[in-house]
């Protein structure tokens, strides 16, 4: 019918919109700490966008629901204000085809977050890291500010005084806290040295001048003099055991469901998420039709506390389940199933056009 061409237009409209602003608003904080790090010293554009389109898929996972919501508010709030609900409606439309262009977008995104979660998270996060490793191994001294404290390497803490060139510098102060490669944390002062980097092995190497080795042993110190001294970095990726969840690829979850609770955790939040989609595209219609007029601005407003509620139980549930209060499952689909049984009886009473106050 053209109505629903012209209801799913607008849907898909303020889909996009919604889409390409919270891309922006959640991709903000990485951008500037990036942009911070590579734009003016050397480094190109190319790695930037790279950076961004790899961590779409992160982004996408949490901004689609989110969006699906929003726009039906938008939309269907619009339409009652103006009336065109009720136009419908006297025209013999049922309220199961009002809602059709909403449940038509939430399937279409169902589907396509679902390849989102399952296919390109892990690859995306994985592809992001990569790039992000190799960008600094090639701009190893971009990574280094002056009078600025470097957190870049893992476990490590660097601080250099002056950056005179783009590989030299005077003045650096290195921490090394204890890991499985240094039994005792380790500080390391110099007065000069340079930068160099290995892309191929991934290493970047700090060549210093003239310094000082601190060894802290059980609240004791070992000093030790140096002319010449390297120190080694590697931004090499991490295996399989020990990579985050969200770099794990889903069949790779899946085998290991059992082995550990935060990558059970992340299996579940990876299927669980894309049925959102579906869940706001049922609710969302209803809602807005029992609401009455509340127009965009309200429309808006009522989608956000919905949003706010649903992730605020995500995440409570995704905390219960990683302290072993709650399996994994219950803790992944709570929001789901509470949300799930709110949208089936709201689009039920507002089809059989019965108050819900008989419930």
């Amino acid at each position: 019918m053209i109505i629903h061409r012209l209801v799913l237009k607008e849907l898909i409209w303020n889909f996009i919109v919604i889409i390409f602003s919270m891309s922006v608003i959640l991709f903000m904080e990485k951008f500037v700490r990036l942009t911070r790090l590579f734009m003016g010293k050397g480094a190109d554009l190319v790695d930037i966008v790279k950076l961004f389109l790899y961590i779409q898929p992160s982004l996408l996972l949490l901004s689609i629901p989110m969006a699906i919501l929003i726009s039906i508010f938008l939309t269907y709030g619009r339409m009652a204000t103006d009336n065109e609900t009720i136009v419908m409606k006297a025209s013999g439309m049922s309220f199961l085809g009002i809602s059709r262009p909403a449940i038509m977008l939430a399937t279409a995104c169902f589907v396509i977050l679902l390849f989102i979660s399952l296919y390109l998270l892990p690859r995306g996060t994985q592809s992001f890291k990569h790039t992000l490793h190799e960008t600094i191994v090639k701009k190893a001294s971009l990574t280094f500010e002056e009078g600025t404290f470097s957190d870049t390497f893992k476990d490590t803490v660097i601080y250099v005084k002056d950056m005179y060139s783009k590989d030299k510098f005077r003045g650096i102060f290195i921490y090394q806290e204890a890991g499985k490669s240094l039994e005792d944390p380790v500080a390391i002062v110099a007065e000069s040295g340079e930068i160099s980097s290995n892309v191929e092995e991934g290493l970047v190497t700090i060549s210093m001048n003239n310094g000082l080795i601190h060894t802290f042993t059980d609240g004791n110190s070992t000093e030790i003099s140096f002319a010449k001294y390297d120190f080694l970095l590697t931004t090499s990726g991490e295996s399989m055991a020990q990579a985050k969840p969200d770099e794990v690829k889903t069949i790779a979850l899946w085998k290991k469901y059992n082995e550990s609770v935060f990558l059970a955790v992340e299996l579940h939040r990876r299927l669980s998420l894309p049925f959102a989609c579906l869940i706001f595209g049922i609710l969302g219609p209803a809602f807005s039709s029992r609401i009455g007029k509340i127009g965009r601005l309200g429309g808006f407003s009522l989608s956000l506390v919905i949003l706010i509620v649903y992730y605020m139980l995500l995440i409570m549930g995704e905390g219960l389940s990683k302290s072993g209060t709650v399996s994994p499952f219950f803790g992944g689909w709570i929001p789901n199933m509470l949300f799930g049984v709110l949208a089936m009886a709201v689009f039920y009473y507002t089809y059989k056009d019965k108050p819900i106050r008989r419930v």
